[in-house]
């Protein structure tokens, strides 16, 4: 995953991040809160034909900048 090492490194961010493997239809509640909990990012790598639904007020956002279209980042949703 070098090139999310260097989008972080180049964004500035050198604190801890999460990346979660998913195969889909997996709960990944308490992975993510505790992520953002402490204000670390979080992304997921897509390893089935879609992902893992987010928790409740937050969206996966597709990061469009990776060839293979399976990285996503986890986004709190604005009320």
């Amino acid at each position: 995953m070098e090139w999310l090492f260097a989008s972080l490194m180049n964004a500035g961010y050198l604190g801890r991040s999460h990346l979660i493997w998913d195969l889909g239809e997996q709960d990944w509640k308490q992975v993510v809160l505790a992520g953002l909990l402490r204000d670390e990012p979080v992304f997921l790598y897509r390893c089935n034909d879609r992902p893992s639904l987010p928790p409740e007020h937050c969206c996966w956002r597709l990061m469009t900048e990776y060839p293979s279209l399976r990285i996503y980042q986890l986004e709190v949703l604005e009320r």
